[in-house]
């Protein structure tokens, strides 16, 4: 089963949209995680085994994050964020990605639809 971690600048509409469709989801403003610092949620996220979703864009950088050192990341770059438009781009996504092969993956999620990158 897909497990995520959803950092706090995610919408809570989201972290429902996603339980909604049965994933198993860690919110970082139900978990105490609050104003953790990025490495504290990525590290909890490889710990346990969780794919980050977040709309902080230096999570897309692969130098900082290589594609080898997590199980995937889904970076939100939907402005404005507006709830509708996001909850139809993860669907898109949904629909459209196997997500049993995000490990190792940085997906950027736009309006449009969504670009990977994976580690080969």
């Amino acid at each position: 089963m897909i497990k995520f971690l959803v950092d706090e600048n995610v919408p809570p509409a989201i972290v429902e949209f996603l339980r909604a469709k049965d994933f198993d989801v860690k919110y970082a403003r139900e978990s105490g995680l609050s104003g953790s610092a990025d490495l504290d949620l990525i590290t909890l996220a490889r710990k346990d085994g969780r794919v980050l979703v977040t709309f902080d864009k230096h999570f897309a950088n692969i130098l900082l994050h290589p594609l080898n050192s997590h199980h995937g990341i889904i970076r939100i770059r939907i402005h404005p964020p507006l709830i509708s438009d996001i909850r139809e781009a993860l669907e898109n996504l949904i629909r459209n990605f196997d997500l049993n092969k995000l490990s190792q993956t940085l997906i950027i999620l736009e309006r449009e639809g969504f670009r990977v990158r994976k580690q080969h």
